[in-house]
């Protein structure tokens, strides 16, 4: 059943887009990061738990914010990543449990932030992302999107 168009106005106007030190919470061109990450040690370890990667980034969240650094937050989404290398015998198939880091450049917590700058941000946890769980690629991807905060008023 379709929601009444009157109930979904006042649903939005409920929410607004907000300002918080100076910044408005809608970036019309703003950046996009995603973090691939295997779980797994290597083509022949063994694959490491979700709950290992999220610990380990709120301890680095913690540190960093306990330094007064900015930090990044992430959508962690379950993934598999596919993928063949050649052996002895010829080319191999395989394939592992994979997350999937995704967060765009804020326009409140990241504004004071050039987009190289937030890029560098991403890519050092890309890095000890991938040192902490003996990766020896992890790839970042990045998007341009627009990116609004709805916010209860």
């Amino acid at each position: 059943m379709p929601i009444p168009q009157t109930s979904l106005r006042r649903t939005l106007m409920v929410y607004s887009i907000p300002t918080e030190n100076g910044n408005v919470g809608h970036a019309r061109n703003t950046i996009r990061a995603e973090i691939n990450l295997g779980l797994k040690k290597g083509y022949t370890g063994f694959a490491q738990e979700k709950g290992e990667v999220l610990a380990f980034l709120t301890d680095l969240y913690k540190q960093d914010g306990a330094a007064g650094k900015p930090f990044v937050p992430f959508i962690v989404t379950d993934s598999v990543i596919t993928y063949a290398y050649p052996t002895g015998d010829g080319w191999h198939g395989e394939h592992e449990p994979a997350l999937v880091l995704t967060s765009d450049k804020s326009p409140l917590y990241a504004a004071n932030l050039s987009d190289e700058d937030w890029a560098v941000l991403v890519e050092s946890y890309a890095a000890k992302l991938g040192e902490r769980f003996e990766q020896f690629r992890v790839y970042v991807t990045y998007t341009r999107v627009e990116v609004k905060i709805l916010q209860k008023s």
